[in-house]
């Protein structure tokens, strides 16, 4: 592991708990927290490789953190995700770069659907939830005309699972990257 890597790792994690307990305890992803990990993911990937391509450098920094970004802003235009998410995926991806950030996003996917049914069992709003879905698929195939009172929204801090996916992802990186 290079000095810079190991610097932009160091980094990463730090934010990464940070945005977990903020996002688990106050609902809320710090923009002092995401700014900097992206500024500094993208200025040290520039300082330490250059611009580099599509796998080195603040090329893939940059690349890597839009792309992953991208990911979460139709759920963030919604109102089913936090725009502090949105921008601590862009942070990861920008400190990750090409090819890891693809290992982030499939681990970070995985592990949110995981942390999605562990809530779901938990809260005790499995039915709830399996219902709101049958209601919402018949009013779409017009079945049924469109409800008044909405499903109550559940709040699932995905930061969690952003920080689990992103170190799982780390790890693969070692195992399988060097």
């Amino acid at each position: 592991m290079t000095p810079a890597q190991l610097a932009l790792w160091t980094i990463l994690g730090v934010a990464l708990v940070i945005a977990v307990v903020t996002d688990v305890l106050r609902r809320l992803i710090p923009n002092a927290v995401t700014y900097p990990l992206i500024v500094l993911g993208l200025g040290v990937r520039g300082v330490s490789e250059g611009v580099g391509g599509l796998e080195s450098g603040w090329v893939s920094g940059l690349l890597a953190g839009a792309g992953l970004a991208l990911l979460l802003v139709p759920g963030a235009l919604r109102g089913r995700m936090g725009w502090g998410d949105v921008k601590l995926m862009a942070g990861v991806g920008c400190v990750l770069g090409f090819p890891t950030v693809l290992a982030a996003a499939a681990f970070i996917s995985l592990t949110g659907a995981l942390q999605a049914i562990v809530t779901l069992l938990w809260q005790g709003a499995v039915w709830d939830t399996l219902a709101a879905v049958a209601r919402r698929w018949a009013v779409r195939m017009k079945w049924m005309r469109e409800e008044t009172s909405p499903a109550p929204a559940r709040h699932i801090p995905y930061g969690v699972s952003i920080a689990l996916g992103t170190f799982w992802a780390m790890w693969w990186q070692q195992q399988h990257l060097g």
